[in-house]
């Protein structure tokens, strides 16, 4: 790759961001010191917000405010998640959050169509909101195992979560 064709430091920066927000979103908390190193890089790439400069200057002994800063910087950055109260409506909404995270290139296919299949349809089973997903991760396995490349893969996984995001309505922000 040539450096006129490398990423941005602020793009790889929010991408690092949005990576750990990918898994924060449903509870799997980061250990508070990686939280301040990725505000720290964050904030050397030339990313900007209040929460991330609070964030990125936590002492060890501050380590507990490292939570709600991070949630504050997933707002500011424009990537938060606010879930419904119900348990269904909210797993909804975070497969359909997962969904547009992959749509816009910010969460591989694959991983993003694993949290969706793992973490919300596994519970629930088949249902028609989270179908097309479903259809795609299992389809060419239940077909016999025919050939796929991961370009193709990649292709019908997208095309799956653009049909989540169609499905599933957007959680009414309170």
């Amino acid at each position: 790759m040539s450096t006129s064709e490398a990423p941005e430091p602020a793009t790889e920066a929010v991408r690092e961001l949005r990576e750990i927000a990918h898994s924060w979103v449903d509870g799997r908390h980061a250990d508070p010191e990686l939280l301040i190193e990725a505000a720290l890089r964050a904030l050397t790439a030339g990313v900007y917000s209040p929460s991330l400069l609070h964030l990125a200057a936590l002492s060890r002994l501050e380590h507990e405010q490292a939570p709600e800063l991070f949630d504050q910087v997933m707002e500011e950055l424009g990537f938060g998640f606010h879930p419904p109260e119900g348990y269904w409506e909210g797993r909804l909404a975070l497969a359909r959050w997962w969904a547009t995270e992959i749509v816009g290139g910010w969460l591989d296919p694959f991983e993003g169509a694993s949290l969706i299949l793992f973490e919300v349809a596994e519970a629930y089973g088949r249902c028609e909101e989270l179908a097309p997903l479903i259809d795609a991760m299992v389809g060419p396995w239940e077909r016999g195992g025919q050939q796929w490349s991961p370009h193709e893969i990649t292709a019908d996984l997208t095309q799956a979560a653009q049909e989540l995001v169609v499905r599933i309505p957007p959680p009414v922000r309170p």
